[in-house]
């Protein structure tokens, strides 16, 4: 289990998908924090059913809303209202992915907006925060789109991450820039060889990917080599000690893949 000062606080990604429910009882025990992903294959309606479903079943269920992905003002108005109804008190926000908008979002913090104003400022919205940037955009530009939004947010989660320095010295650009929002270390669960790279490749993670095969030399190097390079599971205790020794971040959210079974072992939960 990978044990870190402070036991910083856990929250958990899911994608949805047939028999998470199921994975989620099994293996990740209510009042767990669950984040709910908004991807453009199945939509925000199928986002908020399962946000839904999972607040009536005792979880803290925090669904991604994606700005592309709303049709209408309509539409946003009925989600909000069956996610207050269910006590879900914060939601993700996020562009989403994708070319054209659905609706008459296209950017998260009009999204945002409009969140607060339906519903009266009840929900806590999270925004991305990108320590390596990402295609199409330098960091300096997103660090300004973050400070653009930081008014409607009340934190913020990094993409996924494999280097602790590397989270670490963004944390403090962060501030520098005057970003004051809390931040959540976005970090992998244990992620199979073959997906771990081909997730680097398309989300522009490489560098603190090829940050973790440098490291792979010295003491503990074999053990590294074998959970980046080997035919297992990615092992992100060393990540989360760097993280947690920092001081620097709210808490830690998982990007599971869906591979649920290794949370509780990798991940001091509760």
């Amino acid at each position: 289990m990978a044990e870190y000062p402070g036991r910083l606080p856990l929250r958990v990604e899911i994608i949805p998908g047939s028999g998470i429910v199921e994975a989620l009882q099994k293996h990740l025990p209510t009042p767990a924090v669950v984040t709910i992903t908004c991807l453009p294959h199945h939509g925000a309606e199928e986002t908020v059913d399962l946000a839904v479903r999972l607040a009536d079943l005792g979880y803290q269920a925090v669904p991604h809303l994606a700005a592309r992905s709303i049709a209408s003002r309509g539409q946003l108005t009925g989600f909000l209202s069956r996610l207050q109804a269910a006590g879900v008190s914060d939601i993700f926000v996020i562009a989403g992915d994708g070319g054209s908008a659905a609706g008459p979002y296209a950017w998260s913090g009009h999204l945002m907006e409009d969140i607060t104003s339906i519903s009266g400022g009840t929900f806590a919205l999270g925004a991305a925060a990108y320590p390596e940037a990402r295609p199409g955009a330098s960091a300096a530009e997103l660090t300004d789109v973050l400070l653009a939004k930081q008014d409607l947010c009340s934190w913020a989660v990094t993409q996924l991450c494999f280097s602790g320095p590397a989270l670490v010295a963004y944390a403090a650009e962060l501030r520098t820039a005057g970003v004051t929002l809390p931040v959540w270390a976005g970090v992998p669960g244990a992620v199979g060889r073959a997906r771990l790279i081909s997730l680097a490749a398309r989300i522009g993670v490489g560098p603190s990917l090829k940050f973790a095969r440098r490291s792979m030399t010295g003491a503990g190097g074999g053990s590294l080599v074998r959970g980046v390079l080997g035919p297992s599971s990615y092992d992100p205790a060393p990540l989360v000690r760097r993280i947690g020794e920092s001081g620097d971040f709210a808490g830690l959210h998982v990007y599971s893949f869906n591979n649920l079974a290794p949370i509780s072992r990798i991940f001091t939960v509760g």
